[in-house]
């Protein structure tokens, strides 16, 4: 029932009410963009809790010792020589190197076989070891296994699978060079401890040494080789590379390893050997000056990116004579000045010691940002201990103790489960949780109204139509009496 009207008029009842609730509304309206704001806020104060992290783990770095304290190794001459890495725990100096061979891995290959040909059968035991005196002695602690080769894998493919199989330190390959198939057999490791021993058992032909069936993959390193010659009785692999330790001298002493990464020969670095070499390179330990200044960048680019965030955050335009959205915040403009006038700071050390910042080139300018003074700051690292303790200085006077310890400490109790913006940000969201509140209580009570205004209009229509029917038998009962005469 929509509708009705008397003489005419209508009167449309969801119109109105719904005109009426839009009134109604607007409160409900107001508190949704207060919540809005609130919201904003909170977002806001995250963004500089984030930056207060990030100001911590910057300020973390500086407050430690080992940033100020680490080595790095560098190689004069033909660096392509040698590759030095993990200078951090070696002593500084300075150490001439020469490398006169390189560490070579063992490689064997087999005659030349044609595609598909049956090898032989019988048994293959690979062993890796070393040879002293004429003697082989394989190599402690490792299993090797014997592998049985028969009529269905005594094919190149098929002994060459079989040896990859077993994983014992060795890789099988196939290569055909023209003249045919050669099976290679080539050891993982480099050095002479990585020998290897193919030992043949139960060759068809009951000769395990001779060049024919499986005996050809022979191989005894301790069986000396005739003039001239490449293979011989239980030697019927040929040897392609020989296995070889990395010979290199260390400030004239001559030293060898088997692998051509050396750790141990210069303590606290490690040595990868790449080429030999006609001369004798440098290898430097020295500050790694370039690890502090990589600190020190990271710490000012954290505060100028904390600096410049609150400052838009918290601007205002004269212009629009509107603020940002945490302008007027009293809790980030607090974070601000303990920020600044700690990075500020003077402190309390002995004569000769730097005390603030700016004493190591780290300066403020005339906005609050923070830049790096080259010339200055290559001055106090040239005395990296003294630049040390103007961060990691610890003492129970705070004014004595270093500035990386006392930034670190002010960000943790600003970011803290108790600290200034948790609060900041506990206080926003109980705000936003009582308008939350009070938006269901008045989302209810505009239920409440919209039920009494159709009640309301019900009613009204109800009475308007009645009126309209009584209206209606009026106009007919008149419309029936007899005229006036001369009307």
């Amino acid at each position: 029932m929509a509708t009705s009207g008397v003489g005419g008029a209508s009167l449309d009842v969801n119109a109105i009410v719904t005109q009426l609730m839009s009134l109604e509304r607007r409160p409900l309206e107001a508190l949704s963009r207060r919540e809005a704001q609130v919201t904003a806020r909170m977002a806001a104060v995250a963004r500089v809790q984030g930056a207060v992290s990030g100001l911590q783990v910057a300020a973390a770095s500086l407050a430690k010792s080992a940033t100020f304290s680490g080595l790095r190794a560098s190689v004069g001459g033909d660096a392509a020589t040698v590759a030095v890495t993990d200078g951090s725990k070696a002593a500084a100096g300075s150490y001439t190197l020469k490398v006169n061979a390189l560490a070579s891995a063992q490689s064997l290959a087999s005659q030349a076989f044609t595609a598909g040909a049956s090898i032989g059968t019988g048994t293959l035991r690979l062993e890796l070891g070393s040879v002293a005196g004429g003697v082989f002695t394989p190599r402690a602690g490792t299993t090797f296994p014997t592998l049985t080769i028969d009529a269905g894998n005594n094919t190149l493919a098929g002994i060459r699978d079989a040896i990859n199989a077993a994983r014992i330190g060795v890789t099988a390959g196939i290569v055909n060079d023209g003249s045919g198939a050669r099976l290679t057999v080539t050891a993982n490791d480099t050095g002479l401890a990585s020998v290897l021993r193919i030992t043949v058992d139960g060759d068809g032909d009951g000769d395990n040494g001779d060049n024919a069936g499986l005996s050809r993959l022979s191989f005894d390193p301790t069986i000396a080789l005739p003039p001239e010659q490449t293979v011989t009785a239980g030697r019927q692999l040929q040897q392609t590379r020989a296995a070889a330790d990395a010979a290199f001298e260390v400030n004239g002493l001559a030293l060898s390893a088997s692998s051509n990464r050396v750790t141990g020969a210069i303590e606290g670095l490690s040595l990868d050997l790449r080429k030999l070499s006609a001369d004798a390179v440098t290898v430097t330990v020295e500050r790694d000056t370039a690890a502090i200044r990589g600190a020190v960048d990271g710490f000012v680019k954290a505060y100028n990116d904390l600096d410049r965030l609150i400052r838009d955050l918290t601007a205002f335009d004269p212009a629009t004579r509107r603020g940002a959205t945490l302008n007027g915040d009293a809790a980030v403009r607090s974070l601000q000045t303990q920020v600044r006038g700690l990075v500020r700071a003077q402190l309390n050390v002995a004569e000769g010691e730097l005390a603030s910042l700016s004493a190591a080139g780290i300066e403020a300018g005339r906005d609050g940002t923070l830049s790096v003074n080259a010339a200055r700051f290559d001055a106090a690292v040239a005395d990296p201990a003294r630049l040390a303790r103007l961060f990691t200085a610890t003492s129970t006077i705070e004014s004595q103790q270093g500035l990386g310890v006392r930034l670190e400490a002010l960000a943790k109790s600003l970011t803290g489960t108790d600290g200034l913006l948790p609060a900041r940000t506990k206080g926003l969201q109980a705000q936003v949780d009582s308008i939350n509140r009070q938006e269901g209580q008045f989302n209810n009570r505009l239920v409440e109204i919209e039920r009494r205004l159709r009640r309301q209009y019900a009613a009204l229509d109800t009475q308007l139509q009645r009126m309209q029917g009584t209206s209606n038998s009026l106009a007919n009962a008149l419309s029936g009496l007899p005229k006036p005469p001369g009307a």
